[in-house]
Protein backbone atom coordinates (compact mmCIF):
# COMPACT_ATOMS: atom_id res chain seq x y z
CA UNK A 1 0.00 0.00 0.00
CA UNK A 2 1.37 3.40 -0.99
CA UNK A 3 0.35 6.74 0.53
CA UNK A 4 1.31 9.86 -1.43
CA UNK A 5 1.09 13.12 0.53
CA UNK A 6 0.74 16.60 -0.87
CA UNK A 7 3.90 18.73 -0.98
CA UNK A 8 4.28 22.13 0.67
CA UNK A 9 2.37 24.25 1.54
CA UNK A 10 -0.29 21.60 2.20
CA UNK A 11 1.97 19.34 4.30
CA UNK A 12 5.49 19.41 5.74
CA UNK A 13 6.53 16.17 4.06
CA UNK A 14 10.07 15.82 2.74
CA UNK A 15 11.74 13.77 0.01
CA UNK A 16 15.07 15.60 -0.03
CA UNK A 17 18.11 13.58 1.00
CA UNK A 18 20.34 15.59 3.33
CA UNK A 19 24.13 15.67 3.06
CA UNK A 20 24.53 13.44 6.11
CA UNK A 21 22.06 10.88 4.81
CA UNK A 22 23.69 10.91 1.38
CA UNK A 23 27.08 10.31 3.01
CA UNK A 24 25.70 7.07 4.44
CA UNK A 25 24.12 6.06 1.11
CA UNK A 26 27.43 6.60 -0.71
CA UNK A 27 28.98 3.75 1.27
CA UNK A 28 26.62 1.29 -0.40
CA UNK A 29 27.13 1.72 -4.16
CA UNK A 30 25.26 0.03 -6.99
CA UNK A 31 21.93 0.59 -5.27
CA UNK A 32 19.28 3.28 -5.34
CA UNK A 33 18.16 4.76 -2.04
CA UNK A 34 15.53 7.36 -1.24
CA UNK A 35 14.71 9.51 1.76
CA UNK A 36 13.33 7.76 4.83
CA UNK A 37 12.39 9.51 8.06
CA UNK A 38 13.67 6.67 10.26
CA UNK A 39 17.09 6.70 8.60
CA UNK A 40 17.20 10.49 8.86
CA UNK A 41 16.70 10.29 12.64
CA UNK A 42 19.35 7.57 12.96
CA UNK A 43 21.87 9.77 11.14
CA UNK A 44 20.88 12.75 13.30
CA UNK A 45 21.37 10.77 16.53
CA UNK A 46 24.73 9.48 15.34
CA UNK A 47 25.81 13.02 14.45
CA UNK A 48 24.85 14.34 17.88
CA UNK A 49 26.54 11.37 19.54
CA UNK A 50 29.77 12.07 17.67
CA UNK A 51 29.70 15.71 18.74
CA UNK A 52 29.20 14.74 22.38
CA UNK A 53 31.35 11.60 22.62
CA UNK A 54 33.78 11.71 19.70
CA UNK A 55 32.46 8.35 18.52
CA UNK A 56 29.16 6.83 17.38
CA UNK A 57 26.94 4.02 18.58
CA UNK A 58 28.42 0.59 17.78
CA UNK A 59 24.92 -0.80 17.23
CA UNK A 60 24.43 1.50 14.21
CA UNK A 61 27.76 0.63 12.63
CA UNK A 62 26.47 1.28 9.10
CA UNK A 63 26.02 4.97 10.00
CA UNK A 64 29.64 5.91 10.57
CA UNK A 65 29.93 8.62 7.92
CA UNK A 66 28.43 11.82 9.29
CA UNK A 67 28.35 15.53 8.52
CA UNK A 68 28.17 18.02 11.38
CA UNK A 69 25.54 20.80 11.15
CA UNK A 70 26.74 23.84 9.24
CA UNK A 71 29.53 21.93 7.48
CA UNK A 72 29.91 19.87 4.32
CA UNK A 73 32.86 17.72 5.42
CA UNK A 74 32.17 13.99 5.67
CA UNK A 75 33.68 12.47 8.82
CA UNK A 76 34.47 8.77 9.18
CA UNK A 77 33.62 8.34 12.86
CA UNK A 78 34.95 5.56 15.04
CA UNK A 79 32.66 3.24 16.97
CA UNK A 80 32.27 3.67 20.71
CA UNK A 81 33.10 0.78 23.00
CA UNK A 82 30.04 -1.15 24.09
CA UNK A 83 31.07 -0.57 27.71
CA UNK A 84 31.05 3.21 27.18
CA UNK A 85 27.68 4.66 28.22
CA UNK A 86 28.33 8.02 26.58
CA UNK A 87 26.63 7.07 23.31
CA UNK A 88 23.56 5.74 25.13
CA UNK A 89 23.25 8.89 27.25
CA UNK A 90 23.64 11.08 24.17
CA UNK A 91 20.86 9.18 22.39
CA UNK A 92 18.58 9.59 25.42
CA UNK A 93 19.24 13.34 25.53
CA UNK A 94 18.50 13.62 21.82
CA UNK A 95 15.15 11.83 22.14
CA UNK A 96 14.07 13.87 25.16
CA UNK A 97 15.10 17.33 23.91
CA UNK A 98 13.15 19.08 21.16
CA UNK A 99 15.77 21.83 20.93
CA UNK A 100 18.50 19.30 20.07
CA UNK A 101 16.23 17.66 17.50
CA UNK A 102 15.56 21.02 15.85
CA UNK A 103 19.30 21.48 15.33
CA UNK A 104 20.32 18.00 14.22
CA UNK A 105 17.05 16.70 12.72
CA UNK A 106 15.42 19.82 11.33
CA UNK A 107 14.87 18.17 7.94
CA UNK A 108 13.62 14.81 9.23
CA UNK A 109 9.98 15.27 8.30
CA UNK A 110 7.58 12.59 7.16
CA UNK A 111 8.12 11.11 3.73
CA UNK A 112 5.93 12.40 0.90
CA UNK A 113 5.54 8.84 -0.35
CA UNK A 114 5.08 6.01 2.15
CA UNK A 115 5.11 2.33 1.23
CA UNK A 116 3.49 -0.06 3.68
CA UNK A 117 3.79 -3.82 3.40
CA UNK A 118 1.00 -5.66 5.14
CA UNK A 119 2.29 -8.79 6.85
CA UNK A 120 0.13 -11.74 7.83
CA UNK A 121 1.58 -14.65 9.74
CA UNK A 122 0.38 -18.21 9.35
CA UNK A 123 1.83 -21.56 10.23
CA UNK A 124 1.47 -25.19 9.21
CA UNK A 125 3.39 -28.35 9.89
CA UNK A 126 6.77 -27.78 8.30
CA UNK A 127 8.55 -28.92 6.35
CA UNK A 128 5.95 -30.52 4.13
CA UNK A 129 6.42 -34.03 2.83
CA UNK A 130 7.37 -33.03 -0.71
CA UNK A 131 10.33 -31.00 0.65
CA UNK A 132 11.84 -33.83 2.65
CA UNK A 133 14.03 -35.28 -0.09
CA UNK A 134 15.38 -31.85 -1.05
CA UNK A 135 16.18 -31.08 2.59
CA UNK A 136 17.85 -34.48 3.01
CA UNK A 137 20.10 -33.87 0.01
CA UNK A 138 20.96 -30.38 1.23
CA UNK A 139 21.80 -31.51 4.77
CA UNK A 140 23.98 -34.34 3.52
CA UNK A 141 25.84 -32.02 1.13
CA UNK A 142 26.79 -29.57 3.90
CA UNK A 143 29.58 -31.01 6.00
CA UNK A 144 29.11 -28.57 8.88
CA UNK A 145 25.65 -29.89 9.78
CA UNK A 146 25.94 -32.74 12.32
CA UNK A 147 23.96 -35.88 11.54
CA UNK A 148 22.56 -38.38 13.98
CA UNK A 149 24.14 -41.81 14.24
CA UNK A 150 21.14 -43.52 12.68
CA UNK A 151 20.50 -40.81 10.08
CA UNK A 152 20.18 -43.30 7.22
CA UNK A 153 17.08 -44.87 8.76
CA UNK A 154 15.52 -42.02 10.76
CA UNK A 155 16.32 -39.03 8.54
CA UNK A 156 12.64 -38.32 7.85
CA UNK A 157 11.67 -38.07 11.52
CA UNK A 158 14.87 -36.14 12.30
CA UNK A 159 13.98 -33.52 9.73
CA UNK A 160 10.43 -33.22 11.06
CA UNK A 161 11.69 -32.83 14.62
CA UNK A 162 14.74 -30.59 14.13
CA UNK A 163 14.19 -28.42 11.06
CA UNK A 164 11.89 -25.48 10.45
CA UNK A 165 10.74 -24.33 7.04
CA UNK A 166 10.00 -20.67 6.35
CA UNK A 167 8.25 -19.52 3.18
CA UNK A 168 7.71 -15.88 2.25
CA UNK A 169 4.69 -15.72 -0.04
CA UNK A 170 3.21 -12.68 -1.76
CA UNK A 171 -0.45 -12.73 -0.85
CA UNK A 172 -1.49 -10.48 -3.71
CA UNK A 173 0.16 -8.67 -6.61
CA UNK A 174 -2.32 -5.81 -6.35
CA UNK A 175 -0.92 -2.49 -5.12
CA UNK A 176 -3.21 0.07 -3.51
CA UNK A 177 -2.18 3.70 -3.90
CA UNK A 178 -3.76 6.50 -1.87
CA UNK A 179 -2.88 9.93 -3.25
CA UNK A 180 -3.75 13.20 -1.56
CA UNK A 181 -5.16 15.90 -3.80
CA UNK A 182 -5.74 19.54 -2.99
CA UNK A 183 -9.47 20.21 -2.70
CA UNK A 184 -8.89 23.91 -3.43
CA UNK A 185 -6.29 25.08 -5.93
CA UNK A 186 -4.87 28.58 -6.39
CA UNK A 187 -7.41 29.29 -9.13
CA UNK A 188 -10.22 28.16 -6.83
CA UNK A 189 -8.99 30.48 -4.07
CA UNK A 190 -9.01 33.48 -6.41
CA UNK A 191 -12.43 32.51 -7.70
CA UNK A 192 -13.80 32.14 -4.17
CA UNK A 193 -12.39 35.50 -3.08
CA UNK A 194 -13.87 37.18 -6.14
CA UNK A 195 -17.19 35.44 -5.65
CA UNK A 196 -17.45 36.34 -1.96
CA UNK A 197 -16.52 39.99 -2.50
CA UNK A 198 -18.97 40.19 -5.38
CA UNK A 199 -21.71 38.62 -3.28
CA UNK A 200 -21.28 40.62 -0.08
CA UNK A 201 -19.71 43.86 -1.31
CA UNK A 202 -20.84 44.05 -4.91
CA UNK A 203 -17.23 44.25 -6.07
CA UNK A 204 -15.92 42.23 -8.98
CA UNK A 205 -12.30 41.70 -9.92
CA UNK A 206 -12.67 44.25 -12.70
CA UNK A 207 -14.12 46.78 -10.25
CA UNK A 208 -11.21 46.17 -7.89
CA UNK A 209 -8.72 46.86 -10.68
CA UNK A 210 -10.59 50.05 -11.55
CA UNK A 211 -10.35 51.20 -7.92
CA UNK A 212 -6.60 50.52 -7.93
CA UNK A 213 -6.25 52.45 -11.19
CA UNK A 214 -8.24 55.36 -9.75
CA UNK A 215 -6.03 55.50 -6.65
CA UNK A 216 -2.95 55.41 -8.85
CA UNK A 217 -4.22 58.30 -10.96
CA UNK A 218 -5.09 60.37 -7.86
CA UNK A 219 -1.66 59.80 -6.35
CA UNK A 220 0.01 60.63 -9.63
CA UNK A 221 -2.05 63.81 -10.01
CA UNK A 222 -1.17 64.98 -6.50
CA UNK A 223 2.49 64.20 -7.10
CA UNK A 224 2.67 66.31 -10.26
CA UNK A 225 0.67 69.11 -8.62
CA UNK A 226 3.06 69.30 -5.66
CA UNK A 227 6.04 69.13 -8.00
CA UNK A 228 4.79 72.09 -10.07
CA UNK A 229 4.32 74.15 -6.92
CA UNK A 230 7.85 73.45 -5.80
CA UNK A 231 9.22 74.45 -9.20
CA UNK A 232 7.40 77.81 -9.05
Amino acid sequence: MTNVLLPAPYTTCNNKVSIGLQAMFNQFPQAEYTYAQELCFIVAIQTYTYQECGCVSPFEWSTRYIVLPGTTTVIHASLCNTSDICYANAADRFRSSSSIARIFASDCNQECSINKFLIKLSSIAAPTSWYLNDIKNFVESVSTIPLSSNWSTTWSSDIQANYVGIDVVCESTRVETYTQQASISVVDVISNVGGQTGLWMGISFLSLMEIIEMLYRLIRYQYHRIRRRLQQ
